[in-house]
């Protein structure tokens, strides 16, 4: 009897948590089309939204099959737009690292927000 009653709620859960990831990539999809992120950045922003702690530079690299080259120019854009921020780590060679997590759905709105303000200053500049 326990058993099923765990499995039940663990089932909700994963229900849950597939409802909260596509709200998330439908939230990626609208704020890359506002700020014209192109189809590599917004790859990068999916994995890492799939994500659980965050991906080192060369697991978002496997996992959107870009070249590296691409990862980290995308990479240095999304950290400028305040759309994922890093986390230092030690890799098990010892190694300094950057962990990348792509912010959460409000602060993608507010960093959203904040770069549309300034995109409207700068148009306003010209008149």
């Amino acid at each position: 009897m326990h058993i099923y009653f765990y499995n039940k709620i663990f089932r909700s859960f994963l229900v849950c948590v597939s409802v909260i990831k596509m709200r998330m990539c439908n939230l990626i999809m609208e704020i890359s089309s506002f700020l014209n992120i192109r189809a590599t950045g917004r790859k990068i922003l999916e994995v890492l939204a799939k994500s659980r702690g965050g991906l080192l530079v060369s697991e978002i690299i496997a996992r959107s099959k870009k070249s590296e080259r691409a990862v980290r120019a995308h990479l240095k854009l999304l950290l400028q737009l305040r759309l994922i921020r890093r986390k230092r780590v030690v890799t098990k060679k010892g190694k300094l690292a950057y962990r990348y997590l792509v912010a959460r759905a409000n602060e993608l709105i507010e960093s959203t927000q904040a770069e549309m303000v300034r995109q409207l200053h700068k148009l306003e500049s010209y008149l």
